[in-house]
């Protein structure tokens, strides 16, 4: 998977049983994203905005969580994480 970063906007997005394995979300802003069942294996999520963001049954194997704004609006940093 490529980088989306620098996409105008990913707010609201649905991102529904995407494959983002590797993917580079580095300052992502996924605020509102549907991320049910995404498959986010190995994703690098520094500085990513998750706020109110559905990661239902997302796959969140070895993500990168470095200064990530998770769904309920808590920042995770290494080696925290944000729970679906």
């Amino acid at each position: 998977m490529g980088s989306l970063r620098g996409i105008a906007s990913t707010t609201n997005t649905d991102l529904t049983g995407a494959l983002l394995r590797d993917a580079n979300l580095t300052r992502a802003d996924l605020t509102g994203a549907g991320l049910t069942r995404a498959y986010l294996y190995q994703a690098n999520l520094y500085q990513a905005n998750l706020t109110n963001a559905d990661l239902t049954n997302a796959i969140l194997t070895k993500v990168i969580w470095d200064h990530t704004i998770c769904p309920d609006g808590s920042t995770a940093s290494l080696p925290d994480s944000c729970h679906a």
